[in-house]
């Protein structure tokens, strides 16, 4: 089973930016998260979404040290598997 990241980072400056990407396990795209925003803030703490409701399930924002935050990410089963061939 694939596992999609869908992360935001959080820019007032020049609006925010998502992205996304494809991972054979959950552990290696929470890995890809936490890397992609230590690449804005070195100390980063990952909090739950709170409430987290039936369609936000699994979110989770980052905080910089400061405690602002950087934006958030999820990782969830991909629903379709496609095949080419």
């Amino acid at each position: 089973m694939k596992i999609i990241l869908i992360l935001v980072l959080f820019n007032m400056q020049s609006g925010s930016e998502v992205i996304t990407a494809e991972f054979d396990d959950v552990e290696a795209c929470e890995l890809a998260a936490l890397r992609t925003f230590q690449g804005v803030s070195a100390e980063v703490e990952m909090r739950p979404l709170e409430p987290a409701g039936a369609t936000i399930a699994g979110t989770v924002i980052a905080h910089g040290n400061d405690g602002a935050k950087l934006g958030m990410y999820s990782c969830n089963p991909a629903r379709s598997d496609r095949r080419e061939g």
